[in-house]
This record gives structure tokens, C-alpha cells and sequence, in this order.
């Protein structure tokens, strides 16, 4: 009887009603209540729950736990890695050019995969334009798709990881305190003999501890929800890098390193038996198959080459999510002419986001405002990648009184309004990732210059930008006046003024790509 009186509540629920129940805890809280009883722990172990706590992390429901025979089972294998599914596009801090990445969960395999983004720009054709055959315009049909001749990182049901005991370790020189969240994971990424890829999560720094000056993978001209230091002078192995505990695990970071290593025998990592438990694992009942096991050995001559550690972050979704307010915002393929296509994404930030504009702007804020027509035609012979290393200060661009080639259009009545920024997700040496590649300050009545009434862009809006150029090496970089040419919401033209060019971008369908 008092055994009765104290009994949860929760016990006394049909099975149904406490499935739905659980059906809103966190991983963690289920693993919780699965240690108070039998008959909790049954229903907390329902695989119906795991399924749906897997497909929120995936943009399409799981069927079936390929491998394995349980979704709890999957879930814990992955743990805590589908961030990256969920995420989906992750974009590096590798000088100049960058990568961008698109994570994905393999059901058939149940690995977790991140292949390259790829573009080639298609059929090249050239044409003058209408308004000034002065002004080449360059065709440009980019052909969007995956490397997936090579995963860049893979995460596979029964992957390893390092163990910091090893002298060969990656990890053994960190003084972060050891737990499974500190250590590396070896992947299968590369096919080439002596080449080998790790996989390490990141620990956020505090935005406290953020300034203008402080090197952070995404720089702050993106919108993100964390940031990590990009700069060690110890491989990014010490407590303020790497996570100890979940909580410090950011889901919105990660790492990879790659290194050449020869050796005249090497063995390969073991998986330990379950022997250590703790933290989620030990509540879901499993042991921690990781601690104690030998990432490398062997014996034999072993000679180790440097090592290259790229830091990845990832873009909260509502800033390239395009909407009925902000259409074009979303990733973007641009033609950079002689270095081919780059990956960009546009952001229409609200006014209470917006950042101040960067000081090369300053003296074209009356170009902005409508007070000056500016045009100018220097280097059209030239490819828009020379032209960026002919560099004029922004006192040798001519302002005059001569009109822009616009015309006296009003302007639709339902136009939109804010800030378009492009920021470079890939780059090339005049112009690298994460630079800004043109910001077009208010693209609403405020920036606006004509409706296009020439046949290639007719009906288009144009208003008012500016173009960030540099010469090789990023130095002397400024921003040049340019227009945006507003063509559609999947394709934008651009004018950049003082080289009588137009380039084009074209949107990347995401989807598309999820499904190759």
C-alpha cells in the first residue's frame, strides 16, 4: 500500500500517453529516466522515439537504422555528431580559396558524410551590352554538384578514436582534460598510402572574449551562433580548443586535421570492449568502447610530416533561408573570370543587424545617396581578374557630371527595401574567403537607379552597390561603385562600373545538391 502512494504518477499513464510524453525529452533526459526503472526504461528505449529524435537532425524522415538493428543504437553511435546532417552546409578557413562543404547521413551505410561543393561555369560566350558596347558581358551557366569521388570528412558506425595514452597520438600532446568530447576520430577519407584525416569538436569561444581584432572561424561579418578561435600556436590542442564535458561541445564548429605519416609497419586502431562507462553512453547502458584503445602502434621506421588543421563553421539557416521580405537571400555561385566559379552567400540582414559599413566605403556614400553619377570605363579590354591587379585609389576613380546610363523609370510599387551583403564562402588570392565581394546598401528607392528596358535584362531592378577589389595577395584592397542588377530572385548581374564588366551569380539549389 505505501508502496502504491509513492509511485509515479507517470507509471499509471497508458502506454500510448507516457510514449508521447517522452517523446519531448532531450537525449539526455531520456537517458535519465531510463536508470529509475524497468518499465520507464522500456518505454524510453522505444525506438519509435530515436527515430524521430534522428530525423530531426536530417531534412528528410529515417526509415530504417542501416547497420545497426536499433534507432537508439544509431543515435548513440553518432553521438554526438549530427550537428553535421542537421546543419548540412559548412564552409572552411583555408587561405585563400576556402571550402564549402555539404554534410549529409548516408541511410544505406548509416555513416555521416561531408562532400565539397563543386562548380564549372558551363559555356562561355561574350556579349556587349545594349545600354554600352563599351561593357562585356560574360555568359554564365554554372553546373553545381558534390566531389564524390572523395568524402572530406566521413564518420562511419564503427569509427575510432584516438586514444591519448599513444605517443603517436594526435591528441596526446593536449593538457585539455581526457574524455571522449577531447579526442580525435580517425576516418577512411583518404585512398593514398600514408595520408590520414581526423575528425575534432570544438569548444565556442565566449562572445565575451570576442574583439574586432580577435582571430575567429566565422569572421564577424557573418551571422553565426558561435565562433572558435582559428589561431593556435599549440594545434589547437589545448582546454580552451577542445571540449571536455557535452555541454561545451559546439554545434556549430568542428575541425579536421590531415597529416603525411610513412612508417615501415603500422597497425590498425582496436576497438577496446566496454569496459569504462560514463556520460551518455553509461546511461543508455552502453560501456565506453573509446577510452583505453591504441590509435597507432607498430614499430619500424616512422617518419611524420607536418600536419594541416582547417577549422569549418556553419551559417544559422535563417540567414540563407530566402522569404517573402528577403528573397535573395540563400548560397550563391558567382563567375570570378579568370578564377572561376566561388561560392558566396547573400544576407538581407533587418536594420537592427546591420553592421556599419566598412571604412573603404566612406567616399562613396554620396554615390550612394544619388547625390553623384558616377561612370567609369577604364581596363574593358582587360579580364576582370587582371583588371583587380591594376588598382586605382579611389581618387583616380573619375567623378563627373555625366549621367549613368539609366533612365527615368519609376520604380514598382511593391519594390523591396535593406541591405543586400554577398560575403565570399570560397575565395581566390585577390579577394580570399570570407571577405565581403559587394554590399549594396539599400536596395529599396533609397539605392534605386532604373528598371532595366534593355532586351537581356528588361524589367530588372538596378540600384546601387559597391564591389570589393584587391590586387594579388589581398593587398590595397577598396571597394569600387558597381549596380546590382536585380534579374530574378535565383540570378543577380553585376556592373562593376570601373572595368566595364558584368558578371553574373546564379543560386545553388541546395536540395538539388542533398540528393545527389
Amino acid at each position: 500500500m505505501e508502496d502504491t502512494q509513492h509511485a509515479s504518477p507517470l507509471l499509471a499513464l497508458p502506454a500510448e500517453l507516457a510514449y508521447h510524453i517522452l517523446g519531448y525529452l532531450t537525449p539526455i533526459h531520456l537517458a535519465r529516466v531510463a536508470c529509475t526503472c524497468r518499465r520507464l526504461r522500456a518505454q524510453a528505449y522505444d525506438d519509435r522515439i530515436w527515430q524521430q529524435l534522428i530525423s530531426q537532425n536530417l531534412p528528410k524522415p529515417i526509415t530504417e537504422p542501416t547497420p545497426l538493428k536499433h534507432f537508439r543504437d544509431l543515435y548513440i553511435t553518432h553521438h554526438p555528431h549530427w550537428f553535421l546532417p542537421k546543419y548540412r552546409i559548412w564552409f572552411a578557413d583555408t587561405e585563400p580559396n576556402g571550402k564549402l562543404l555539404v554534410a549529409r547521413y548516408d541511410e544505406r551505410r548509416g555513416c555521416i558524410e561531408a562532400y565539397a561543393v563543386t562548380a564549372v561555369r558551363g559555356r562561355h560566350e561574350i556579349e556587349f551590352w545594349e545600354k554600352d558596347t563599351d561593357v562585356i558581358i560574360h555568359s554564365f551557366d554554372p553546373r553545381v554538384s558534390l566531389d564524390l569521388n572523395q568524402p572530406v570528412l566521413k564518420l562511419d558506425v564503427n569509427r575510432l578514436r584516438t586514444n591519448d595514452q599513444s605517443n603517436l597520438d594526435p591528441s596526446d600532446r593536449s593538457p585539455a582534460a581526457s574524455s571522449r568530447f577531447s579526442r580525435e576520430t580517425l576516418m577512411e577519407t583518404f585512398a593514398e598510402a600514408g595520408l590520414y584525416g581526423s575528425f575534432m569538436l570544438t569548444r565556442a569561444l565566449p562572445p565575451a572574449a570576442i574583439g574586432p581584432s580577435t582571430a575567429v572561424w566565422p569572421p564577424l561579418r557573418f551571422p553565426a551562433d558561435a565562433r572558435v578561435r582559428n589561431d593556435s600556436v599549440d594545434g589547437f590542442s589545448s582546454a580552451g580548443h577542445r571540449p571536455s564535458t557535452l555541454g561545451e561541445v559546439s554545434q556549430h564548429n568542428f575541425r579536421l586535421r590531415k597529416w603525411v605519416e610513412y612508417t615501415g609497419r603500422r597497425s590498425s586502431p582496436r576497438i577496446m570492449s566496454f569496459t569504462s562507462p560514463n556520460g551518455l553512453s553509461a546511461a543508455m547502458g552502453l560501456g565506453n568502447y573509446f577510452a583505453g584503445s591504441h590509435a597507432f602502434g607498430g614499430s619500424g621506421l616512422n617518419v611524420r610530416m607536418p600536419e594541416d588543421i582547417t577549422t569549418y563553421a556553419t551559417l544559422p539557416v535563417e540567414c540563407y533561408t530566402p522569404t517573402k521580405e528577403k528573397p535573395w537571400q540563400g548560397i550563391w555561385c558567382g563567375d570570378y573570370s579568370g578564377h572561376g566559379c566561388e561560392f558566396l552567400v547573400v544576407t538581407q540582414p533587418d536594420k537592427a543587424d546591420e553592421k556599419p559599413l566598412p571604412s573603404g566605403m566612406d567616399y562613396l556614400r554620396e554615390w550612394f545617396s544619388g547625390a553623384i553619377s558616377r561612370r567609369g570605363s577604364n581596363s574593358t579590354e582587360a579580364s576582370f581578374s587582371s583588371a583587380q591587379e591594376q588598382l586605382e585609389s579611389p581618387e583616380d576613380v573619375g567623378i563627373d557630371g555625366r549621367d549613368s546610363p539609366t533612365q527615368d523609370v519609376t520604380d514598382y510599387r511593391d519594390a523591396p527595401s535593406g541591405r543586400l551583403e554577398a560575403i565570399k564562402l570560397t575565395g581566390d588570392p585577390n579577394i580570399p574567403r570570407g571577405e565581403y565581394t559587394f554590399i549594396a546598401p539599400e536596395i529599396g528607392a533609397g539605392g534605386f537607379v532604373r528598371v532595366a528596358d534593355e532586351e537581356l535584362f528588361r524589367g530588372a531592378r538596378v540600384v546601387r552597390s559597391a564591389g570589393h577589389i584587391a590586387a594579388r595577395g589581398f593587398r590595397e584592397d577598396q571597394y569600387t561603385p558597381s549596380q546590382l542588377i536585380m534579374i530574378s530572385e535565383n540570378r543577380l548581374a553585376q556592373f562593376w562600373e570601373g572595368f566595364g564588366h558584368i558578371s553574373y551569380y546564379q543560386r545553388v539549389d541546395l536540395e538539388a545538391l542533398m540528393n545527389v
